[in-house]
């Protein structure tokens, strides 16, 4: 906790100089967030210009100075995103650690600002229910496992990445396979039920399983409400 509380002060010099018009603006529209911190892991978001670069540089240093939380630039990495390669070799002049390419990983996420490529994707898919594991449960076990460890992930995934139809299929079969008893492929099961029927809500008479395409929907859709009705939420 005062590992925090003392890292709150770096979230807030940043914030002072942005409110100051020390720091550039990041987009047309105002942005509210130029820091994410996860426990000892720092995000900064900035505009590719010397200015800000040598100004956050020194808010570092006098963080460091007096907080002794001193950050080792040279283990830090720089992202461009949509930079010219003008904009790259000044940053590469000003900050002396690893320019790294964009797309990245964030919090086991990947970001990018384009549509994810297929082996982006893959990744994710490995580490869904192991098939092995529904043979040591019952069937109301595996329903509880697919309907909340497994959705739990694809919340977190879907909250903050567009999944492409195929993945969602993907994800449907390991869900249908698990439930089912094991892997389709791997034990030769078949659905007993047909899954638009198992995805209702249980006042309906399905397992209360979500359907995975709806669910990434309104997650997104999620997102456009807060922004109408709390424009003010982080």
């Amino acid at each position: 906790m005062l590992f925090i509380l003392v890292m709150d002060i770096l979230n807030v010099l940043i914030q002072k100089a942005s409110d100051e018009g020390l720091l550039q603006p990041l987009a047309r529209r105002p942005l509210q967030h130029r820091v994410s911190l996860y426990a000892d892991d720092v995000v900064m978001f900035l505009r590719p210009v010397a200015s800000d670069l040598n100004l956050i540089t020194e808010i570092l240093r006098v963080f460091g100075t007096a907080s002794g939380l001193k950050i080792n630039i040279q283990k830090s990495s720089v992202a461009p995103i949509r930079c010219s390669e003008e904009e790259v070799v000044a940053i590469q002049q000003l900050l002396p650690c690893e320019v790294a390419d964009f797309t990245c990983k964030y919090l086991g996420l990947p970001l990018s600002v384009n549509k994810l490529a297929k082996f982006q994707v893959q990744p994710i898919l490995a580490n869904q229910l192991p098939g092995w594991k529904a043979d040591l449960m019952n069937r109301a076990g595996r329903t509880v496992m697919v309907q909340f460890v497994m959705t739990s992930a694809i919340i977190y995934l879907a909250m903050a990445v567009d999944l492409p139809a195929w993945a969602l299929k993907a994800m449907d079969k390991v869900n249908r396979g698990f439930l089912w008893r094991g892997r389709l492929e791997a034990k030769g099961g078949h659905c007993l039920i047909a899954w638009p029927k198992v995805t209702r809500p249980l006042e309906l008479g399905g397992l209360g399983i979500h359907d995975l395409k709806t669910l990434c929907w309104a997650l997104r859709m999620r997102w456009l409400w807060l922004k109408k009705t709390q424009p003010d939420k982080p």
